[in-house]
């Protein structure tokens, strides 16, 4: 359907970052979401086609987002932050460019570099130079610093203390406390892991 205002689903920049994105229901999914996902979501689809903009479509593409900001994150512990020079011979960069030389064939373009970011590679320095030129493209892992904390919030420091509150409820077996709090967390906005190590909470994207 139409985008209008009259319909209710015209959504601004700022309101998709806010959470005002409708659900299935009809109502604002109130999950904040990540400059990068509405870019990749916008980016994703052929220019010469209509897209359907959906709460659902957001998630998979925070869903994207995420394998390849994960895969930067890797990539950056591995290396140091040192990358190798590479050219647009290389494989993956050649997919890639050759897939948006097609018509600006994205969906192509991410087919091939999509299951590249999910392999653990054997050169980790060449893979971090082809994956920073290839963001070059999709400015989404990393995203400018300027930008990446647009529509957050600041309950960093809360969500660590809660992390430890669980972790002292599970240590107490105060199982119903630890529940609760880890509900708190994720209402919050944060995907939760628990591990003999304790507890971590991640930002979601969307």
């Amino acid at each position: 359907g139409k985008m209008s205002k009259s319909k209710g689903n015209f959504y601004t920049a700022r309101d998709v970052y806010d959470g005002k994105v409708l659900d299935d229901d009809g109502q604002p999914s109130n999950r904040k979401v990540h400059p990068a996902v509405l870019r990749y979501e916008l980016i994703k689809s052929h220019y010469g086609s209509n897209m359907n903009f959906t709460l659902k479509g957001l998630q998979d593409s925070a869903g994207a987002v995420k394998r390849l900001q994960d895969f930067y994150k890797s990539l950056m512990e591995a290396t140091g932050g040192e990358a190798a020079e590479v050219d647009h011979s290389h494989p993956i960069v050649k997919g890639f460019g050759d897939a948006l030389a097609d018509d600006l064939n994205m969906a192509k373009a991410l087919g091939v570099i999509l299951p590249w970011a999910g392999s653990k590679p054997d050169n980790p320095h060449e893979a971090l130079g082809v994956l920073l030129k290839i963001n070059h493209v999709l400015g989404v892992a990393p995203m400018d610093a300027d930008t990446a904390s647009a529509g957050a919030d600041d309950s960093g420091d809360n969500v660590d203390q809660l992390c430890k509150d669980l972790d002292t409820a599970r240590q107490n077996k105060d199982y119903d406390a630890a529940d609760q709090i880890r509900q708190q967390i994720i209402d919050a906005g944060y995907d939760v892991k628990t591990s003999p190590d304790g507890t971590v909470a991640e930002k979601r994207l969307a």
